[in-house]
């Protein structure tokens, strides 16, 4: 017996109909489409045969010809799936679950729900702050390795900053006191076919030795 047959024979009402109405949970068994289309296979523990589907379109916040949102779910990731006008030969995975057994990456722990988040399998992360309270409204990018990108409306913190995993090397833009700095622990090149250097004010040059050729 196929899945299709298993969902039908569950009641003489979806026999004679043909048609499974609400939402059901499913758990990915392959998202490696063969014709690119971004579809995934699922299984349903609930049933007493774990039959695997046919490949299922995974709906998107967007989707478009080589455009939109790509976010294909994990193999073994429990996923919520609908049925197109009840239709049990035409399911869709209209999004994805959490549990128990797989939490989220952000639990919402003092209740203010002032944290987005988009972490991927490896660990990278793109982290939306909305703590105005607490002066930490910010958008940070984190890479597996350390490498980070922070941008800070904080208010009276508003700056740019990007640092390497090593916290040696910063470039940082404050808009507090409309400065630049670059700072490295070793080595800053600049290199072009040109390179002006001009300050309306003072400029200052300093150096255990200063060689200018």
């Amino acid at each position: 017996m196929n899945l299709v047959d298993t969902l039908l024979d569950r009641s003489e009402e979806t026999k004679k109909g043909k048609r499974v109405y609400g939402v059901a949970s499913g758990i990915v068994t392959n998202n490696q489409d063969p014709d690119g289309y971004g579809r995934v296979k699922v299984k349903f523990p609930w049933l007493e045969e774990e039959s695997e589907s046919d490949w299922v379109k995974v709906a998107s916040f967007m989707a478009g010809k080589e455009r939109g949102g790509v976010f294909l779910p994990e193999v073994d990731d429990e996923v919520l799936v609908a049925f197109e006008q009840g239709d049990i030969n035409h399911p869709f995975v209209i999004g994805a679950l959490w549990s128990q057994e797989d939490p989220p990456p952000e639990t919402n722990a003092d209740g203010k729900n002032n944290i987005r988040k988009f972490t991927s399998r490896s660990g990278h992360e793109i982290i939306f702050n909305d703590d105005a309270e607490g002066q930490q409204e910010k958008i940070e990018i984190h890479s597996k390795g350390g490498h980070c990108i922070l941008l800070d409306d904080s208010a009276g913190q508003e700056k740019v900053v990007v640092k390497d995993k090593t916290g040696k090397n910063i470039l940082k833009m404050d808009a507090v006191q409309n400065s630049v700095s670059l700072e490295s622990s070793t080595k800053i090149s600049i290199q072009a076919p040109m390179i002006e250097i001009k300050a309306d004010g003072v400029l200052t040059l300093k150096g255990g030795m200063v060689k200018i050729n």
